[in-house]
């Protein structure tokens, strides 16, 4: 019962700090959906006087009027015996009034800040919380009295606002309805029972109380009521004697006061009978019982709304975007990623996966060739302009044999043509491409979400393509220039001879200006015109693709990210303003998906506390569900078999998100019982032997654990067995909060570079493990890692290995930067792609290969073979996935037999290798993604988002559905 009654406190506590207290809003309400007693009654019917009687302290305001202008959510919490009384106002946290009379000054002070020293009434609650050896676990919710007329300085409207508010708060049917009536007046006037009986006629939902029993007129009494004879409802009615004005002026004890209570019923005749079941002692345990039975039936229904709005919450969130950062490199990595988001989408319509790139292929395959041939050559092949040409070349000595310079000249206005096709194809394919560039702003919802970025993008976009189409035009242009300037020697050679064959030597010279013998120019100048056409049909597409498809893909937003370094944090916000009912809107529903998290943490810890001894108390509110290890650990493995692949993968997880957490701990300054982190290594008997910390910002990156069984396992449930590791060493990945987010990013950026083994962190990190290693030995150690940290720990392996120590190592969502082949659907297109850049790789690896010759000792690649780590990836995690491809592309290649070529080509990384041929003197950095072997384990469960799907949760859940293969390089 106290952990049903506590959960309910905290969740409308949580309601109200983050702005949910059941008013009309366009967000949707947990407060409505929560069992709570709301204290209904007119002015002057006692209700407050039951209420300090149930307490059993003077802490509400009194006076004539309207006294409750505001409602008061008070929370009742029984404390241990001999302990102090005190009170605590949501208000104004870790404050507590020991005096209650500084609590009704509170109450009354915090009433005239939201209303004004006005007799204005308002809906957002009060809360206060008392502590007290001498109360019951319970809630109430104390609504202003319900009056008839308005009084000097109220507005004409304060009866009918009254009356709204307080059937705003009873009309739902989870309120538990606490109407309060005097005895000493007829119950058909009774304003609490008039409106309880309009919003549950039934009286389900409604207790009864009946005050100032004792100043009823002589002759009369309240034992009909009492006996539900005079209104029936569900419950027994209860009464209560209350203090007398007098008694409260005099500071009567509350305790004499419930003893005089006890004592008039105990000793009228007429209430005798019922002295059991009155008095404020027994309405404050009945109501904290009947409290209980409420919050128990309704826990399913509220759970069930709490998930469904979560995902609503969630889903409308993801649609209106991300949240701005506040820090400037927080705002530069979030406009590089929405970058990078476009650029994806753009380079993926030129790919193959959207649709798009087929249009440029169509300008060469069908544009370009049909510009060929409608040129027109008439008008430089007419008979006048061969003639022409040939007698200006001749100059004042005619030509002896063959008419060359008249042939060069010919040739040449005739070849220039060409010019306009050329020009039309450069500027076709440009058109194409900015045209996917705008298909790609609109794919790209966060360019939506900022419209001055998606100008900027745009445009800086648009002037690239412009670069590139100049200077695929000066390209493509070139080469038909290049045709005019020099002729093919062969096709010519063959002219004297076909002279001397078909000609007569003899012939005058002046006959060879004859007709046909132009006519014949004129063919050989076609035949020529047209093999050149032939070339060019084929060499320009080469030069468009080179100059601007190929450019565009690498390098469209280039100078955009060079210019976006050097802007200032007020250009970087202004890059991401967006619409201000947006950004209100986003904030809104992220309050309220954290008071709906909270919610189901706090459910979530009363289903715990029942299953589980070993999870710490935690405040829930405070902290992220995902950071309890009694909430999100994997609880399930009270029996670890350490031969059993998903127990070790578990507990390697689980060691990584404890380096999250340790990380977090430190951010959010929680230390001794307040620290988060040690269930994650301790419930599985490691002990934290080293904290990694990052000399740049000082974070911890890492964590040395050593595993310590207990010495007997009789009374254990965790059995070490052979196949136990002595030490891990784990590496978490980003964290996106401003204390280690910026460091994280750089050593992103490193990974993409190739350059994460020349910074100080990895440099930290693979000092411990070869110190490790040094100490006790490569077979007891494990490697584990997650994203970033899993970047740490491959190359950590993969250096070790090389010296011939193989670690066991558990990769969860290893980076893998490339395209992203593996999200193409079509398995025909996507095997296609693969075999073509497996045989490019081969073929500059052999081409390598040749410059600098070295034997198979020391190839790194077959250095490492004999390391097989664990990688853990997800298809619908697009930094890792390609690990998919990587493996499974090898086999297939050894089914079709070139098994050859996939050997050598899964060695070498394409960038690394054309850059190694093209001798630029600098040997290219080992890329991080070429492994030899490993256990490659994919998680096939669906995934909600990217977010889910990069996740380290992912890897100890017992239901997801896992593949798993063995790849061993041969």
């Amino acid at each position: 019962m106290d952990n049903l009654i506590s959960l309910v406190n905290k969740i409308q506590r949580a309601c109200t700090a983050l702005g949910d207290h059941g008013e009309a809003s366009a967000l949707p309400t947990l407060w409505d959906s929560l069992p709570a007693i709301a204290v209904v009654g007119g002015q002057s019917s006692g209700k407050s006087s039951v209420l300090e009687s149930v307490v059993g302290k003077d802490f509400l305001p009194r006076g004539s009027g309207i006294v409750t202008r505001r409602p008061l959510v008070l929370q009742l919490h029984k404390s241990d015996e001999g302990t102090r009384e005190y009170a605590e106002f949501l208000h104004l946290p870790r404050k507590r009034f020991t005096d209650f009379a500084a609590v009704r000054k509170e109450i009354q002070d915090e009433t005239d800040r939201e209303t004004g020293r006005t007799k204005q009434i308002s809906s957002v609650p009060i809360h206060l919380s008392i502590f007290s050896p001498n109360v019951v676990n319970l809630t109430l919710v104390d609504l202003p009295g319900l009056t008839k007329v308005a009084v000097e300085g109220q507005p004409e409207s304060i009866v009918q606002d009254i009356e709204n508010m307080v059937r705003s708060y009873i009309e739902k049917p989870n309120c538990i309805i606490l109407a309060i009536s005097p005895a000493n007046q007829d119950l058909a006037t009774s304003d609490a029972i008039k409106i309880s009986r309009e919003v549950d006629p039934t009286g389900e939902r409604t207790l009864g109380v009946l005050t100032k029993i004792d100043l009823m007129d002589k002759g009369t009494n309240a034992v009909d009521i009492l006996e539900g004879k005079s209104y029936r409802l569900k419950f027994p009615w209860v009464g209560v004697v209350n203090r007398s004005q007098a008694d409260i002026n005099k500071n009567v004890d509350m305790i004499a006061a419930r003893r005089r209570e006890r004592e008039y019923f105990a000793s009228t005749p007429e209430y005798r009978h019922l002295a059991h079941r009155m008095g404020s002692e027994h309405l404050a345990k009945m109501l904290s019982k009947h409290l209980e039975t409420v919050i128990k039936s309704r826990i399913p229904g509220i759970q069930s709304l709490i998930s469904k709005t979560i995902v609503e919450l969630e889903t409308e969130l993801s649609r209106l975007g991300r949240p701005i950062a506040a820090d400037a490199g927080g705002k530069l990595y979030s406009i590089m990623e929405i970058c990078r988001l476009f650029d994806q989408n753009f380079r993926e319509h030129l790919d193959g996966v959207r649709s798009g790139g087929d249009k440029v292929y169509n300008v060469f395959d069908n544009q370009l060739p049909a510009a060929l041939k409608r040129l027109q050559f008439d008008r430089q092949l007419s008979m006048e302009n061969i003639k022409k040409l040939i007698t200006e070349a001749d100059g004042y000595q005619p030509h002896l044999i063959a008419p060359e310079q008249g042939y060069r000249r010919l040739i040449e206005s005739t070849l220039v043509t060409i010019r306009g096709p050329a020009e039309a194809a450069v500027d076709a394919v440009h058109s194409i491409l900015k045209d996917l560039v705008h298909k790609a702003i609109s794919e790209t919802p966060e360019l939506k979400q900022y419209p001055g970025l998606r100008v900027e993008v745009g445009n800086a976009a648009i002037e690239s393509l412009d670069r590139m189409r100049d200077q695929s035009k000066k390209a493509t242009l070139q080469l038909v220039d290049m045709e005019c300037c020099y002729l093919t020697v062969e096709f010519f050679r063959k002219l004297p001879q076909d002279v001397e064959k078909g000609g007569n030597p003899t012939q005058s010279i002046f006959d060879r200006y004859h007709e046909t013998y132009l006519r014949r120019i004129g063919t050989t100048v076609l035949s020529y015109v047209n093999m050149v056409c032939a070339t060019l049909r084929h060499s320009i597409p080469k030069s468009i693709v080179y100059c601007q498809v190929r450019e565009a893909k690498r390098s469209l937003l280039d100078f955009f990210y060079t210019e976006l370094g050097k802007l200032e944090q007020k250009r970087l916000s202004a890059l991401l303003n967006e619409d201000p009912a947006v950004m209100e809107r986003r904030s809104a529903l992220a309050k309220r998906l954290e008071l709906y998290r909270s919610a189901q943490a706090e459910i979530d810890t009363v289903r715990v506390s029942k299953i589980s001894t070993r999870k710490k108390t935690v405040n829930t509110v405070m902290a992220s569900e995902r950071e309890v290890f009694g909430l999100s650990g994997p609880l399930h493995l009270t029996n670890i078999d350490w031969n059993n692949a998903h127990h070790r993968r578990s507990v390697a997880a689980s060691l990584v998100e404890g380096v999250y957490i340790l990380e977090r701990d430190r951010q959010e300054k929680r230390e001794g019982s307040q620290a988060l982190a040690p269930p994650w290594w301790e419930f599985f008997h490691f002990k934290l032997v080293r904290k990694l910390i990052d000399d740049v910002d000082f974070c911890i990156f890492g964590a040395i654990y050593e595993y310590k069984p207990p010495s007997s396992h009789c009374n254990d449930s965790i059995v070490s067995i052979d196949g136990n590791p002595r030490y891990v060493i784990a590496f978490r990945g980003t964290i996106t909060k401003p204390d280690s987010f910026t460091r994280d990013f750089e050593l992103d950026i490193h990974i993409m570079r190739n350059g994460l083994h020349q910074t100080s962190r990895f440099e930290i990190g693979m000092q411990a493990v070869r110190n490790m290693v040094a100490t006790v030995g490569a077979s007891n150690v494990w490697l584990a890692g997650h994203s970033l940290g899993a970047a740490m720990a491959m190359l950590a392996g993969k250096t070790m290995a090389k010296m011939g120590n193989f670690l066991e190592a558990f990769l969860f969502n290893p980076p893998y930067l490339s395209a992203p082949i593996e999200r193409i659907k079509d398995k025909k297109v996507k095997h296609g792609i693969r075999i073509a850049g497996s045989v490019i790789t081969a073929g500059l690896a052999l081409a390598a290969r040749g410059k600098n010759p070295r034997s198979r000792s020391e190839d790194p690649f077959s250095a490492l073979s004999a390391w097989t780590p664990s990688l853990c990836v997800n298809p619908a995690d697009h930094l890792c996935s390609e690990y998919i491809g990587y493996f499974e592309h090898r086999k297939k290649m050894e089914e079709i037999g070139a098994g050859a070529i996939e050997r050598l080509a899964t060695q070498h990384s394409l960038g690394g290798l054309f850059m190694s041929v093209v001798g630029k003197g600098v040997e290219a950095a080992e890329p991080l993604h070429l492994l030899p072997s490993a256990n490659l384990t994919v998680n096939l469960s669906p995934s909600n988002d990217f977010k889910q799907a990069h996740g380290i949760h992912q890897w100890w859940r017992p239901d997801q559905n896992l593949k798993c293969s063995l790849y061993k390089f041969k």
